[in-house]
Parts: structure tokens; sequence; C-alpha cells
């Protein structure tokens, strides 16, 4: 007999539904947290790689409108400092070093500047060669007036910066005629 009343009590027990809610909130709870950090995950990725866009366009501008010289009196050179402390004349020429510590400059909120690369090669930045593709004018390495600038910004971007894990990996490339 005492079995017979144990099963009941047993029985009655598992037909109970207080404290479901609580489960359930529990558990739903777990999946909206988890969809909403992937979203965000998601919106600082696309963040980076416009980032990563912008700073080739702007790295490009930077080497176009410095290439040559700003004025053909002075040929001094831009020797930046690396961020957070930029610094740079208003009159000089820029070297892939300049370039490189002005990109990462440009590095704000969420960017971090020391993921931010550019190729520095010389004859990468200044290929010797014009907007036609030819060399009429232009020698590799030198960044001389109506020749192509090129600029390639890579950034890698870690999808969970508190745990180790691979990292998205983005870069873009931008090409701008020297000016002056």
């Amino acid at each position: 007999m005492k079995k017979a009343i144990d099963m009941r009590k047993l029985f009655r027990l598992a037909r109970d539904e207080r404290g479901s809610t609580l489960v359930e909130f529990a558990m739903t709870a777990l999946l909206l947290i988890l969809l909403v950090s992937g979203v965000l995950q998601w919106i600082l990725a696309m963040y980076a790689y416009h980032f990563t866009s912008y700073a080739a366009e702007e790295g490009a501008r930077f080497a176009a409108v410095r290439g040559y010289t700003w004025s053909k009196s002075k040929t001094t050179s831009c020797s930046t400092s690396a961020p957070p402390s930029f610094t740079m004349p208003y009159e000089c020429t820029a070297s892939a070093a300049d370039i490189q510590n002005y990109v990462e400059s440009l590095a704000t909120g969420g960017i971090n500047a020391s993921n931010v690369t550019i190729d520095e090669t010389s004859s990468y930045v200044w290929p010797g060669e014009t907007p036609d593709n030819t060399t009429t004018g232009c020698t590799t390495n030198t960044n001389s007036q109506g020749c192509l600038v090129k600029v390639t910004v890579s950034y890698s971007f870690s999808l969970l910066p508190f745990m180790k894990n691979p990292s998205l990996s983005f870069s873009a490339t931008s090409e701008n005629v020297i000016l002056q």
C-alpha cells in the first residue's frame, strides 16, 4: 500500500507545472542571447570590412597628394610617428612607412590599430606605371608626378576577442594618380 501512495505522489509531481515557465524562459533567453551576440559580431565584422576599404582609399589619397611633393621647392620627408602620437609636417614627401602610420591613425573605436597593415614594399606602393599601364616617365620605387600609387590595407578581425580563435582577414586595394 505504501508503494502505491508513493507512486501516486510521483505521478502528481510529474504532472505539476509549477516552475516550467522559469525553465522555458532560461532556455529561450540563452538562445536569444546567442542570436544577439552573433548579430553584433556580424555587425562588427562588416564595420571592419568597410574600415579596410576606407583606409585603403584614404591611404592612396594620402600617398597621391604627398607622393611627389606639395611644393616642388621642398623635398622634405614626412617622417611621421606611429599612432597615437601621429604628427606630420605640412609640406612633405610620403614614404611607405608614412602611409602605414597614416592608415593606422585612421583606426577609431572598434578597430585595433595594431592589426592594420599595408604592403610597404616600395615597388608595390609605387609600381612605376602610369594609369594606362605604361612605364613612360615612371620608374619603379619612385613617386613621380602622373604615376600610380597603390595601397593595399589588410586587417585581422578577431571574432571573439576574449578567446583564442581564428580571425577573419580583410584586405582592400586602392590606386590613385600622383597629382603634384
